[in-house]
Parts: C-alpha cells; sequence; structure tokens
C-alpha cells in the first residue's frame, strides 16, 4: 500500500531535521573560533609558528528552478535543508559572555603562571581530546607537584566549562563536543616546538 504523499514528506522533513545539526555544524566558524580564543590565552604565536588562516562556511549551490514535476516532498526537502543551513551558519562562535570571559581570563592567569613552565619543561602536554595532561611526572619537582595536579584539573575543568559555554550561547548545547574536537586540533596546532602533545591514537609526540 502506498503511503500518503503527505506522511512522505513529513517523514523526509523529520529527517532533515535530524541530520542538519551534524552535517550543517559550522567546524570552519568553530575552528577560526577556537585559534582566536587560543590566541587571547596563550598569546601571539611563536616565532615561525602560522595560525591556521580564517575561513568561512560557503553555501551550497543553488539547484536552479524546481521542475513542476518534483514531488511534493522533494520541495519540502528542498525548501526545509537551505534553511537549516543558514540557521547553522548564522551561528555566532566568537560569542562573548560574561561566563566565556571569565573563563578565559582564568585560562589565561593559568597559562602564563604555572602551565607555561610546566609544557615548556616537557612536564604536561595536550591531550588529543581537548585537554591537558601530565606526560613525564619527574620534570616537576616533588614540592610543586601538588600545586601542578591542582592546575591540570582546573584547567580541564575551565576548558570543559568554556566549550559548553560556547555551545549553549548559540543556542545548541549538542555542539559542545564538536566544540571541544575543534579546540584540541587547535591547542595542538598552538603547540609551540618542544611541548608534547598526544596524537589520535592517544600516544604522545614532541613538536
Amino acid at each position: 500500500m502506498r503511503k500518503p504523499l503527505w506522511l512522505v514528506a513529513l517523514s523526509l522533513a523529520l529527517l532533515a531535521g535530524c541530520v542538519t545539526v551534524n552535517v550543517y555544524f559550522p567546524a570552519a566558524a568553530a575552528k577560526d573560533a577556537a585559534d582566536q580564543v587560543i590566541g587571547n590565552i596563550m598569546g601571539p604565536a611563536a616565532p615561525g609558528q602560522t595560525p591556521a588562516p580564517s575561513s568561512s562556511v560557503q553555501p551550497p549551490p543553488s539547484s536552479g528552478t524546481t521542475s513542476q514535476q518534483e514531488p511534493l516532498s522533494m520541495r519540502v526537502l528542498d525548501a526545509l535543508i537551505p534553511a537549516a543551513y543558514a540557521a547553522d551558519t548564522q551561528a555566532n562562535l566568537h560569542v562573548r559572555t560574561p561566563a566565556i570571559e571569565a573563563i578565559e581570563a582564568r585560562m589565561r592567569d593559568r597559562f602564563h603562571s604555572v602551565l607555561k613552565g610546566l609544557l615548556d619543561s616537557g612536564a604536561v602536554g595536550f591531550t588529543h581530546n581537548g585537554d591537558v595532561a601530565i606526560h613525564d611526572a619527574s620534570k616537576i619537582p616533588l614540592a610543586q607537584r601538588s600545586q601542578a595536579n591542582q592546575a591540570i584539573a582546573a584547567e580541564n575543568s575551565d576548558r570543559a566549562e568554556l566549550y559548553t559555554q560556547i555551545a549553549a550561547a548559540n543556542g545548541h548545547p549538542e555542539w559542545a563536543q564538536r566544540m571541544r574536537e575543534a579546540f584540541a586540533k587547535q591547542w595542538i596546532s598552538r603547540a609551540r616546538p618542544g611541548w608534547y602533545y598526544q596524537d589520535a591514537s592517544g600516544n604522545w609526540q614532541r613538536k
């Protein structure tokens, strides 16, 4: 038995609504936003280090005039996908809120007072999932290990909250994990020569 045309159209519309979050997550904008935030925290890139260039998400090409013979279900789908695409590409991932600014300020102070020294020594490195972790505890004097562990825990807590706040400020809390992924890549991209980071398999590498 053939399904009513309106039921097919509704099913396709619901499917479009489900897939647009994944398909149209503004990955390029997220990368740019992550690079800007990390620059605000760590300062300018080191000599010889080139930050990732800015880029923008381009809208999909027009499909031309809709044929009069095109089924209603396809016309509904064609109308919904560009609308959802436009909504997501208008996301302001450079958004500034009091919560985000407070997190950045804490991370900036922590970086310059504690983390930079730990990264320079090789004691700490960037993980593949957007956090920091101990790479070589022997590089940390015993008397300073408690402070280092506290700084790492506080940093990872602030990073998780930062990713969550940026996603929430755009009305897409489900983007938090995607923001984490974007930041993870940019933390490693911004790592300075001699710093350690994890590759995709979790193995430590030296930049």
